[in-house]
């Protein structure tokens, strides 16, 4: 911890930082607001960034669970220095940590410490598991949290049975979709309409719907099409590191959406007339 109470992690010649993007909560098709951010770790060598990949390639496969854990934890140890009340948090380990039940039922434990740690009210805390969870250890990873009591988020949704049978046995209140097949599908109207059915789906289970990565007007034009309750992208807001003052004011998607240009309209029986973008 630093001298203004920020918590870094060191590893090696690394120091690991916090970086949160900004999460927003869709109202309608004019704005969005603040809903809450999902923590990540972004690994520094000197004052320059270092790319994960390359980061991951240089931790010894025996430190792996441990860096992971620490990747895992530093943004709710740092959630204070967000500055901001009442904002959600979106959390997660990476799949070194589910090598084995027990270093994840460790690091669980270690998360309700921290969230108990920094005073935050646990409904604000969305545990997120995804692809990095493998199917021989999903169900019981899903019993450690519910047991635990920790709300949960599916990451990586896709359209396959896999997810499927994922959402059935978490039982999460927030769904990710998989954000390389949502830029994948951003452009072809078919795919499009089978996915904003899939949405509705989810929606009248309760569930909320999170499309991160938005990048351009277009994809934020899709999202909204389709129905999505959470935002998340560089179109919307920068993600920040810790400790730096963040931006939570509204959106105003009605603006970003007139940027979308080229586009075609189509009906959905479900909700009425979109705009979808036009392939060249």
């Amino acid at each position: 911890m630093d001298e203004v109470g920020l918590e870094t992690g060191l590893y090696g010649d690394f120091r690991l930082r916090t970086i949160y993007h900004p999460i927003f909560l869709r109202e309608g098709r004019e704005a969005a607001v603040p809903w809450g951010v999902e923590g990540r770790v972004q690994a520094m060598l000197g004052s320059k960034p270092f790319p994960d990949e390359a980061f991951r390639a240089s931790t010894d496969t025996d430190d792996e669970p441990m860096v992971a854990a620490l990747r895992g934890l530093l943004p709710m140890r740092n959630y204070l220095n967000l500055g901001i009340d009442g904002l959600a948090m979106l959390v997660s380990f990476e799949s070194p940590v589910y090598r084995r039940t027990e270093t994840a039922v460790a690091c669980m434990d270690a998360l309700v410490q921290a969230i108990a740690d920094v005073w935050v009210e646990p409904s604000l805390v969305y545990f997120a598991v995804g692809n990095e969870v493998t199917e021989d250890i999903f169900t019981s990873i899903a019993l450690e949290l519910k047991f635990r009591g920790l709300q949960t988020a599916l990451s990586d949704f896709g359209t396959e049975q896999a997810s499927l049978s994922r959402l059935e046995t978490l039982g999460p209140k927030v769904v990710k979709l998989e954000s390389s097949m949502f830029a994948r599908l951003a452009g072809v109207p078919i795919a499009v309409r089978l996915m904003t059915s899939i949405v509705e789906r989810l929606q009248r289970d309760g569930r909320q719907v999170l499309i991160t990565g938005i990048e351009t007007a277009d994809q934020l034009r899709v999202a909204v099409d389709m129905g999505a309750n959470l935002l998340e992208g560089s179109l919307l807001r920068a993600a920040r590191q810790a400790g730096v003052v963040m931006d939570m004011s509204p959106v105003n998607l009605a603006a970003l959406l007139s940027g979308s240009e080229n586009v075609v309209r189509f009906i959905s029986t479900a909700r009425g007339q979109r705009d979808m973008p036009q392939q060249r």
